[in-house]
């Protein structure tokens, strides 16, 4: 059985690759000069993770899958068809949206629970 720091180094060996799969941002969308993403999270908690905020630039990897700020989780956020969509647009272009983390984190006694943390993203995509 592997434990949920296994499974968490599992994710960020798998995302590694996939980033480094991934082809740059002047290659996937090369009409963009960058993209912005910024992310606030909510749940239950007192103090949920802080916000944060990404800015790609042409020569970083056009990979849009983030983990989820919890280091008990084993969630993601695949953000790549939003910010697609986003870069077709004619013009710069802002979208906004929020989504639940669908991974499982454990919580002291209670073991492994759904992570449900909120996450609200507004993307900018500047030609």
């Amino acid at each position: 059985m592997v434990g949920p720091e296994g499974a968490r180094n599992a994710l960020r060996e798998k995302q590694r690759r996939n980033r480094m799969a991934a082809k740059e941002l002047r290659v996937q969308f090369p009409e963009l000069a960058s993209i912005r993403i910024d992310f606030a999270f909510s749940d239950e908690t007192l103090q949920p993770p802080a916000p944060q905020s990404i800015v790609l630039h042409p020569p970083a990897r056009a990979y849009f899958v983030y983990p989820c700020p919890y280091a008990s989780c084993n969630g993601e956020f695949d953000l790549a068809a939003t910010v697609t969509d986003a870069a077709k647009q004619q013009e710069t272009a802002e979208t906004a949206g929020h989504t639940r983390c669908k991974g499982e984190r454990v919580r002291g006694r209670q073991g492994k629970t759904p992570c449900d943390l909120d996450v609200k993203y507004s993307i900018a995509v500047a030609k």
